[in-house]
């Protein structure tokens, strides 16, 4: 028997079950930054953001400069946040450097997404609300879908902020 809150593995943004969370206040989706910042200062929170459909070239293999242009784009809105008083725990922000200075053993995989995935659960599990920014790419991260149903399924909120509200415009 299916749940009104039975989230589908795969990604869906129009999921039925998000308006089940969105009514118990837990899923909030065009979210206003003045929202966030009232319900999330002062408590860790996850910032997600969009890595590995973006970090490749058009073969599929490791792009270092997209990389890094994905962790600058988390870096902008980690300190956008702390600047209002939320601490913002960016898994790509370190993974990206972690990932930049194995250049010499190049032991870590940057698009190994069962690795990521399992390096990540202690800071989502960690934290107490989950982030979403406007970040151009976020609605076809399967890894965003994965940690928000995470959130969403113990309970904790999600944002995710409308365009427009952060920096002027999509980072």
């Amino acid at each position: 028997m299916m749940s009104d809150f039975d989230l589908p593995h795969v990604r869906n943004w129009d999921a039925p079950a998000l308006d089940a969370y969105a009514g118990a206040c837990l899923f909030h989706r065009d979210a206003r930054l003045a929202d966030v910042i009232s319900h999330c200062r002062g408590r860790l929170s996850y910032l997600a953001t969009p890595y590995s459909k973006i970090a490749r070239y058009d073969d599929g293999e490791f792009d270092p400069t997209e990389s890094l242009e994905c962790a600058v784009r988390a870096a902008r809105w980690a300190r956008l946040l702390a600047l209002e008083g939320i601490t913002a725990v960016s898994p790509i922000i370190q993974a990206v450097e972690m990932v930049h200075a194995d250049f010499i053993d190049q032991q870590l995989d940057p698009l190994d997404v069962q690795f990521w995935e399992g390096w990540c659960r202690p800071l989502l599990n960690a934290s107490g609300t989950v982030i979403v920014p406007p970040i151009s790419g976020w609605e076809y991260s399967d890894g965003i879908w994965v940690e928000v149903c995470e959130a969403l399924r113990t309970q904790r909120r999600v944002f995710l902020i409308k365009p427009g509200e952060e920096f002027g415009g999509d980072e």
